[in-house]
This record gives C-alpha cells, structure tokens and sequence, in this order.
C-alpha cells in the first residue's frame, strides 16, 4: 500500500526540474483522444452508474491519467459496495467472449486487482502484452503490483522493460526509484525521482 501511495503522491507533484525536452516522449494518439472522450461523455450521461465509474477508470490506466483513475475506482464502490464482485463475473464473461481485446484484458485485470487477487491481475496484463507488446502502461502495472507482492527485482526489471520501450514515461522511471530505495541504493534512487519529476513537469 506504501508503494501505491508514493506513486499517487509523487505523480501529482508539479516538479521543479524541468530540463530539455525529452525526444519522442509519450503523447496521447488520437484514438485514445477520441476513447477518452467517450467514456467521459458516458460518465457524464451516467454519474450514477458504477460502470461507467470504472470504464473510465481504466481508460485513464492506459492513458497517462493515474490519479484520476484511482479516484474514479474508488468511487465505484461508493456507488455499488458490490461491484467489486460484478464487475469481475462481467469481465470473465467479456475476455471470455472476447479473448484478443486488449482493453477488455486490461480491465478484467483491475477487476482482479480490485478484488487483491494479485496473481490474477499480474497473468492478465501479461496477457495484455502479449496482445500489445509495446503497452508501456502495462509494463508500469507490473511493476507496481510486483512491488506491492514484496519481489522488488521482478518489479523493477519490469519498469526497466517498460524504459525500455519508452523513456519518457515519467510514472516508469518512479517505480524504478521506489525499487532503488527499497534495496537501498538511494543514489540511483534519487536520480530516477529526478527523471520521474522532471518529465511529469513535462506532462509525461
């Protein structure tokens, strides 16, 4: 829980290092633009509707938006105490149907998460990638519950793979220094902050 709080809290800090401007940084493509919109337009239809709570929950996942979807899965159990347990037999039955939709992959992952069947979780973004090799955000995912299952070096190698897709993604090189500091190298623990800082004050 301490890991995921650190990204929650170092995520939203506007940081004061802002160096040269990354090459090929992360942008948003416009298909994910257009989805985006459309799960906050259906929010907006629905406000009451705990699914639609969690659609754009997971669309913010994948879409550089963490805090906001941490926010929003939060308020789909204020809504429906059940949902926990719906929206995981609505996912099963979704991948089930639809075994190669990476999207559906990705929230039958954090229907799993939501209900602390880690394992689960961590065998469905694998899925993901295996959909989606180059799915930086799922490789972030990996990281973080590895983390939070205590296997540190799994956890970093899989923020290394996600660097290694794409640098400039701020939330992957601050997953990599809560590895750092919890081995104890604070060294390279500090200069992987700095990069998560210095590219979120990007928008990275």
């Amino acid at each position: 829980m301490k890991f995921k709080i650190s990204l929650l809290i170092v995520l939203g800090v506007l940081g004061i290092y802002i160096w040269s401007m990354p090459a090929n940084a992360w942008t948003i493509t416009k298909e994910f633009e257009n989805e985006l919109a459309a799960k906050q337009a259906a929010l907006k239809a629905n406000p009451g509707d705990a699914h639609a709570h969690f659609d754009l929950a997971i669309t913010y996942a994948y879409t550089n938006h963490i805090q906001d979807g941490w926010i929003q899965l939060k308020k789909t159990v204020e809504i429906d105490p059940k949902f926990r347990e719906k929206g995981l037999l609505l996912y099963i039955k979704k991948v089930t149907e639809n075994p190669n939709d990476w999207r559906l992959r990705f929230r039958l992952a954090f229907a799993y998460y939501f209900n602390d069947e880690k394992k689960d979780t961590v065998r469905e973004l694998k899925n993901v990638l295996i959909l989606y090799p180059t799915n930086v955000w799922a490789y972030g995912y990996l990281s973080l519950i590895y983390g939070e299952m205590g296997e540190i070096d799994t956890a970093m190698d899989f923020a290394k793979k996600g660097i290694a897709v794409d640098s400039n993604v701020a939330a992957l090189h601050l997953l990599l220094s809560e590895g750092y500091y919890k081995k104890g190298d604070a060294w390279h623990g500090w200069t992987e902050r700095l990069e998560a800082l210095r590219l979120r004050a990007l928008g990275y």
